[in-house]
């Protein structure tokens, strides 16, 4: 991976969600496991004091309610 592609991971969710590549430069995510690839190529973001990952949802963005484990 290269050095602006960090992995975030997840804590354990009902979602299913346990990590995402994200672009750090432009903030897309590029990849996903199974249960976020409805999510690759859509703009991110960290919130809640890094604690939150929220995704561009059209014009807004949505919450992910998984909390951020690891970021890197």
């Amino acid at each position: 991976m290269s050095k602006q592609i960090k992995r975030v991971t997840f804590a354990r969710n009902n979602y299913g969600l346990s990590w995402l590549d994200v672009n750090t430069q432009s903030w897309e995510i590029v990849d996903a496991c199974g249960a976020g690839r409805h999510l690759v190529n859509r703009a991110c973001r960290l919130a809640a004091r890094g604690t939150k990952f929220e995704y561009c949802n059209g014009s807004t963005y949505t919450t992910i309610n998984a909390a951020v484990e690891r970021m890197g």
